[in-house]
C-alpha cells in the first residue's frame, strides 16, 4: 500500500466494498490554482461584473452617469433588477475561488485496488463518487511544471466551468493534487491489475 497523505481512517472505511484496500489517498492542493479555461472567463468575468456595477450605479441614482436621472419607482426597480447581476459576476471574479478554496478542505480523494474514490463534504452533507478501473478506458491527466495537476477517470481532464449545454458529464477528476505524475502511474497500474483475468491476478491486487 502507498499512502501520500495522511487522512482519518473513517473518510474513506465506509465507502468500501469487501475486499477492497486503499492504494492512495490525498487532496487536493488548497492554493489558488488557475487552469486554461480561465484565461477566457477572468476576462468575461471582469466584464460582465463592471458593466453590472455600473449599470447598476446609474439605474439607482447613486451615480450621475445618465442625462436624465431615473425616477424613484425607476431607481427601485433598477436595483432589484440590476442586483442579482452584480452578485452573480462578484460570483464569477472572486467568489468562486473562495468557494473552491472551501469546497478544497473538505474533498478527499483515494485509490483503491477496485477504483478511483471522491469524497465531499458538502453543504447538503457527504457524497461520494467513483470510477471503476475494471471497464475504465482512458485515464487522463494534465500536469504543470511544478507537479501540481489534475487526473481525470474515464474521459479528457476538463474544467469545471464549461460553456454550453451540451457537454457531456464530466468525469470523475482529482483536481489540483500535488505530484500528479507519481499519482498516475499508481492508478495506471491498479487499472492494469483490475482488467487482468481473474485468473492471472496475484494476491496484492485485491
Amino acid at each position: 500500500m502507498q499512502m501520500t497523505t495522511p487522512l482519518p481512517f473513517d473518510v474513506f472505511s465506509s465507502e468500501l466494498l469487501p475486499g477492497e484496500t486503499v492504494q492512495w489517498t490525498g487532496r487536493p492542493n488548497a492554493a489558488v490554482i488557475l487552469h486554461k479555461e480561465d484565461w477566457g472567463t477572468i476576462p468575461f468575468s471582469l466584464l460582465w461584473g463592471g458593466f453590472a456595477i455600473f449599470w447598476l450605479l446609474g439605474a439607482s441614482g447613486i451615480g450621475n452617469f445618465w442625462t436624465n436621472r431615473p425616477d424613484k419607482t425607476f431607481q427601485w426597480f433598477g436595483v432589484i433588477w440590476g442586483t442579482p447581476f452584480v452578485l452573480v459576476g462578484q460570483y464569477m471574479i472572486w467568489g468562486r475561488f473562495v468557494y473552491g478554496y472551501w469546497k478544497k478542505q473538505r474533498t478527499y480523494y483515494g485509490l483503491t485496488t477496485r477504483r478511483a474514490l471522491i469524497v465531499v463534504n458538502g453543504f447538503r452533507g457527504r457524497t461520494a463518487s467513483s470510477a471503476y478501473f475494471e471497464n475504465m478506458t482512458i485515464i487522463d491527466k494534465s500536469v504543470r511544471h511544478d507537479g501540481i495537476g489534475s487526473i481525470s477517470f474515464g474521459g479528457p481532464v476538463t474544467g469545471e466551468w464549461r460553456w454550453g449545454r451540451n457537454n457531456p458529464p464530466r468525469p470523475p477528476t482529482f483536481d489540483d493534487i500535488d505530484s500528479a505524475d507519481s499519482v498516475y502511474q499508481i492508478a495506471a497500474r491498479l487499472r492494469e491489475q483490475a482488467q487482468k483475468p481473474t485468473s492471472s491476478r496475484g494476491p496484492s491486487a485485491w
